[in-house]
């Protein structure tokens, strides 16, 4: 077992993260692409930490984690609105159109989710231009620092942040301890973020709301009773010989209204 690459096969990248966590105050992910199966790996260990997330290429468009290009060109025509406008509209076509809510597990950790945004606890942004760089920091406890004597530990190599870079497949990952990594991580994210298109916060909150969780189903189904309700009220109220109208009843009645 290698004490300083994490492979996804002795342990996973999941099981790192949620053992440092604890730790933590405050959480800055760098990634290529963010799925939400990647956030619900760690949810449970997020629940009172502030994270930010910083998406270098596209954000995520299904849960099958199938990856899709975007030409370099297009990106950087895109507007600061319509990054947010396709974020928004890929989590509506995700929710919509998959079982992701099929677990209490996985509607427990969308709760979280926009709970978290909706505190100021969640930020997500785009990177303005196209950027591939994994990068997972983490602040230490004011307390841990003191014991410690380090700011936190950085995480670099190949993981995106969805299901499969954190346990799914076989990834390259290691764990750079050093202050001088920590710092020069930190200042890079820094920077990057400074000039991101804000695509998930606090600040846009109303807009989330309106674009997004107005446009989910979960919860805006009716209760099985009243759905049962609902079929016995369709099935009963079928027409039948008694209540069918005939066009020959109909003709009649015209007739004798009219003559």
């Amino acid at each position: 077992m290698s004490q300083h690459l994490i492979t996804n096969q002795d342990k996973f990248l999941s099981e790192v993260i949620n053992d440092i966590l604890p730790g933590c105050d405050k959480a800055y992910f760098l990634v290529g692409y963010f799925y939400f199966s990647g956030f619900q790996e760690i949810y449970e260990k997020l629940q009172d930490k502030h994270l930010r997330i910083l998406v270098g290429l596209d954000i995520e468009r299904s849960l099958a984690n199938g990856i899709r290009e975007i030409d370099d060109y297009t990106q950087r025509t895109k507007t600061r609105v319509q990054t947010r406008d396709e974020y928004y509209q890929g989590l509506v076509d995700i929710f919509n159109n998959t079982d992701f809510f099929d677990t209490e597990r996985q509607i427990e950790a969308f709760k979280l989710f926009c709970d978290k945004i909706a505190t100021g606890t969640l930020e997500i942004r785009k990177t303005l231009d196209p950027n591939h760089a994994k990068l997972y920091l983490f602040e230490y406890k004011p307390e841990h620092q003191s014991i410690t004597q380090q700011p936190g530990q950085m995480i670099t190599g190949s993981s995106n942040l969805s299901v499969a870079g954190l346990k799914g497949r076989i990834e390259l990952n290691t764990i750079l301890r050093d202050p001088v990594y920590y710092n020069e991580g930190k200042g890079l994210f820094d920077k990057l973020w400074e000039t991101a298109v804000p695509v998930a916060d606090l600040e846009h909150l109303p807009e989330f709301t309106e674009k997004v969780l107005k446009k989910i189903w979960m919860e805006k189904l009716y209760s099985p009773y009243a759905m049962f309700i609902r079929i016995l009220q369709e099935y009963f109220s079928q027409p039948d010989d008694k209540n069918l109208l005939k066009p020959r009843v109909s003709v009649g009645r015209i007739l004798t209204r009219h003559f």
